[in-house]
């Protein structure tokens, strides 16, 4: 809790330092030990005790109240003067001020040029401008002082990665990338239900402006954000590819409860994280227009906190569009997320072009397609007719586009071409698809 004025006279009086100036704006943020410190010598700061207070505020998340201490510990000077430029250029980064937290490292540089972890914070700093040349340059004078550092190393190959540009993609396994180390007992029954359903969670943008989109967003939300943080990408919205909770995250049917809540069910509210965290941290949630409701309701989020989704419509994404294809069978709602190029758009490119001609470049499925398979078509809202429908509409699609499913049950990702070859793509009639599904 903030300290007061009336705290501060207070504690001034407590230790007769009635000559002792005190300054709200800069005090008001110190804890009590600290103002009784500073009274008790005589007015007296120190670069080491405001350092200290830098660092509280930070862990806590309030960066501007950090990159301020760490500036008064440089005024005051004494200490290490090279961490505390690293600190104050951390805290900037924090605050969304990358020019600032750029100028902090490169006297952080100045100052301890052998020090490997100031030219990697000077990279953060030119990484978050764009300016990805000056990026790479910083990781690589910071990666020859710490040769085999792989956090060094794997913040160059994104810096190479963001200035060629392109689609960004990565898979989210559960046991794997996320879903790992559970803070309670509760979550670990989810982490293990995660792994347990093999549900892959895409983040998909584009490379240069590294924004992306959460596609089918669920089980561990902090999880998604922090793969997020060190892929340093920024989620923008998050889509679900169906309304099934393992898709959105939410409070799941009756038979899925004990499975993830143990033999109690965890109460009827019991949630799992989902489309709901990603929208309190500012990423809009996407969903198809026929299951708006049913995922709200299932969220607990309001029906206008969702964006519907419609046949053909496209997201801008950087230099790229994500274009709705809407699939029904596996649910009435379902959708495949086309990831196509905006022709003729530069990579910073804000308007929306047509996307005729483009070609794609990947397709997220959800559940319509599995490697060899498709999603369940026995489930109450499942309808093998649209299934049929949908599958025919895929097979239009080029041959090489690689397909990447919901599920990594018969592998994690396929091309059209495989599955015309081996999976449901093949050429069936209606009545083949009848016979074959009852």
């Amino acid at each position: 809790m903030p300290i007061t004025l009336d705290d501060l006279k207070s504690i001034q009086s407590e230790f007769h330092a009635d000559d002792v100036a005190i300054d709200l704006a800069t005090m008001s943020l110190w804890t009590a030990d600290e103002a009784k410190a500073y009274f008790e010598n005589g007015g007296a700061d120190s670069a080491a005790a405001a350092k200290a207070r830098g660092t509280r505020h930070l862990q806590a998340g309030d960066f501007e109240a950090a990159a301020a201490e760490y500036r008064r510990a440089l005024e005051l000077g004494g200490g290490d003067a090279a961490a505390l430029h690293s600190n104050l250029s951390l805290a900037l980064l924090r605050c969304g001020k990358p020019a600032e937290a750029a100028a902090a490292a490169e006297a952080c540089v100045a100052e301890k040029p052998s020090w490997h972890k100031a030219h990697y914070r000077l990279g953060d700093a030119r990484f978050e401008a764009r300016d990805y040349a000056g990026a790479r340059a910083a990781y690589a004078a910071a990666l020859e002082l710490a040769e085999g550092d792989a956090e060094v190393a794997a913040a160059l190959k994104l810096a190479d990665e963001a200035a060629a540009g392109g689609v960004f993609l990565r898979q989210l396994m559960p046991g794997r990338d996320i879903a790992l180390r559970a803070a309670n007992s509760a979550e670990e029954m989810i982490f293990g239900a995660a792994r347990q359903m093999k549900n892959i969670v895409y983040l998909v943008g584009d490379a240069h402006t590294r924004e992306c989109y959460v596609a089918d967003a669920c089980w561990d939300v902090k999880g998604i954000l922090a793969c997020a943080r060190r892929l340093k990408v920024k989620p923008v919205g998050c889509i679900a590819t169906h309304y099934h909770f393992d898709h959105t995250g939410g409070v799941p049917p009756g038979q899925f409860r004990g499975m993830i809540f143990g033999p109690f069910g965890g109460g009827a509210d019991a949630r799992v994280p989902g489309l709901h965290e990603m929208a309190a941290d500012g990423a809009a949630a996407h969903a198809h227009a026929a299951e708006v409701a049913r995922v709200a309701a299932q969220c607990q989020l309001a029906e206008g906190e969702i964006v519907p989704l419609t046949q053909g419509q496209l997201l801008p994404i950087g230099a790229h569009v994500i274009e709705v294809l809407h699939t029904p069978g596996h649910s009435g709602g379902s959708v495949c997320l086309c990831v196509r190029a905006r022709e003729g758009a530069p990579p910073a490119a804000a308007a929306e072009p047509s996307t005729s001609g483009t070609t794609p470049t990947a397709l997220l499925v959800g559940d319509t397609i599995f490697p060899g398979s498709c999603g369940r078509l026995d489930l109450p809202d499942s309808d093998t007719g649209a299934m049929f429908d949908s599958l025919q509409k895929l097979r239009e699609l080029p041959d090489d586009l690689s397909v990447y499913p919901g599920h990594s049950y018969g592998g994690e990702k396929t091309t059209i071409k495989a599955e015309k070859a081996n999976g449901l793509l093949r050429p069936f009639t209606r009545d083949q698809w009848r016979q074959m599904h009852g």
